[in-house]
């Protein structure tokens, strides 16, 4: 049986790992350690590529660590994205639970949604949604489309197609 319009609800959601941060001041908080110069580059070419490949989201959150804000700051201002951004500060060392709430929490007129944040949750996240393993290398950007009508359908077990649509590095890209 098919239910009419159905098999075109979608989402989709792109997940960014941060850019590379610094290392250098090694009495940083982890939290407040900056983007270094490649990890900027990085960011940069990352927002070109959004804009050249025309998939902007309709709203992205972002964690609370420097690093992070520094990569969104970067991606908005190189991809032409003027929308909302949305801080959550659950999602350093949060857990890959915090990932499911902030997406818990997006508007379901929202078709496109861009996280970043870090990894081990990152990838894990990925690995629930699509049911299988993948790498998220810094100021790497992956692409999944969800067969959801609600982000809220988003949970530890997802009971719903998802797929891979694209993995996106910044070395891979030109």
């Amino acid at each position: 049986m098919r239910v009419n319009g159905a098999e075109n609800i979608h989402k989709v959601l792109l997940i960014l790992r941060h850019a590379k941060s610094s290392w250098k001041d090694k009495k940083v908080d982890d939290h407040d350690r900056p983007l270094n110069k490649r990890g900027r580059r990085e960011a940069i070419k990352m927002g070109e590529h959004l804009k050249k490949m025309n998939i902007l989201p309709d709203t992205i959150i972002t964690s609370s660590a420097l690093r992070a804000i520094e990569t969104t700051k970067y991606l908005c201002r190189y991809s032409g994205y003027n929308n909302l951004v949305e801080v959550n500060f659950s999602l350093h060392r949060g857990g890959v639970e915090a990932y499911i709430n902030a997406l818990d929490t997006v508007s379901n007129d929202k078709q496109k949604l861009l996280i970043i944040g870090h990894n081990p949750d990152l990838e894990e996240l990925a690995s629930i949604l699509i049911n299988r393993k993948i790498r998220i290398p810094t100021c790497t950007i992956v692409q999944l489309k969800l067969s959801i009508e609600n982000w809220r359908s988003i949970d530890l077990h997802c009971n719903f197609r998802s797929e891979l649509v694209d993995i996106w590095r910044p070395k891979k890209i030109e």
